[in-house]
């Protein structure tokens, strides 16, 4: 009797400390906005020219041709943004052979269909390969350590030379966020959700989203806004920082997350920041000899 006591008494704890799925809220964050040196490794992207799985992709797909009519390199990203998000429907739970945008793309070619994270990975490598420096982002909830399912939600991230910015794009709902005419970072789109999302328009090729469409989004999107992470090395050596191969972007005050949904898997892949500067330094590309 004292055996099953217990048993309950600890399933019960469990269950109180965590919920099948995150909540819906849009807290308030902050991060530092300071200039410091900084002891965080750089972003290292490769050469469209020389690296050889981005010459395939982009003269398999025709990837020059499709961008051809663009006049800067938002349109360049909006254009491979619908193209992803065009190439399959969103299946949450079918995860591919291998995780590179050229065998997803053949899986895709054969009738498969795949999750938030292969749309990321496969819009990353498209623009790369057209010399816009991309990142597949993670995103995470607040609750993401004690959420069952639900807790986590992957874009891209890409740095538009043109801007000189890096901009939010969402392949799987194929939209870039803009508030005033500039698009936004992942970070200045949550400030927005909060603070102004009556001004926050969202763009794909054919035009600005309507506004169910927009308050949809957003209302789902939000929860995800939290903590933001992304690798340091994109070119195919898996350099990693001080052993790390990611870098976190964690808001001050909130505590750094270790676990993925209760029991998906340790987050011990990552180093920890709450310094904007870090998280948004400039890539470099280097070419892969």
């Amino acid at each position: 009797m004292k055996i099953l006591f217990g048993i309950a008494f600890i399933l019960c704890c469990i269950s109180c400390s965590s919920n099948k799925y995150p909540s819906k809220k849009v807290y308030e964050i902050s991060f530092n906005r300071i200039d410091q040196d900084s002891s965080i490794c750089d972003f290292i992207f490769p050469d469209p020219e020389t690296d050889s799985s981005l010459i395939i992709l982009r003269e398999k797909y025709q990837l020059e041709d499709l961008v051809e009519s663009a006049n800067s390199d938002i349109e360049k990203a909006l254009i491979l943004l619908n193209w992803t998000n065009s190439r399959w429907k969103h299946n949450g739970s079918n995860k591919p052979k291998h995780h590179d945008a050229l065998s997803i793309l053949e899986e895709v070619d054969q009738g498969k269909n795949f999750r938030c994270v292969e749309y990321g990975i496969v819009l990353s490598a498209s623009l790369n390969s057209m010399a816009i420096s991309t990142r597949t982002l993670g995103l995470k909830t607040k609750d993401v350590e004690t959420a069952q399912v639900g807790a986590g939600h992957v874009v891209s991230e890409a740095y538009i030379p043109d801007l000189k910015k890096w901009v939010f794009l969402d392949p799987q709902k194929n939209y870039i966020p803009f508030v005033e005419g500039k698009p936004l970072n992942a970070v200045e789109y949550q400030d927005a959700i909060k603070h102004r999302r009556k001004d926050i328009e969202l763009r794909n090729i054919h035009g600005v989203l309507s506004n169910k469409r927009k308050e949809n989004e957003t209302e789902w999107v939000g929860k995800y806004l939290f903590y933001f992470n992304g690798s340091f090395d994109y070119s195919g050596r898996k350099m990693k920082c001080k052993g790390k191969r990611q870098i976190m972007l964690v808001p001050l005050g909130e505590k750094s997350p270790t676990v993925f949904q209760i029991d998906d898997g340790e987050i011990d892949y990552c180093i920890y920041t709450h310094n904007l500067k870090d998280f948004y330094k400039e890539p470099i590309v280097r070419i892969r000899k």
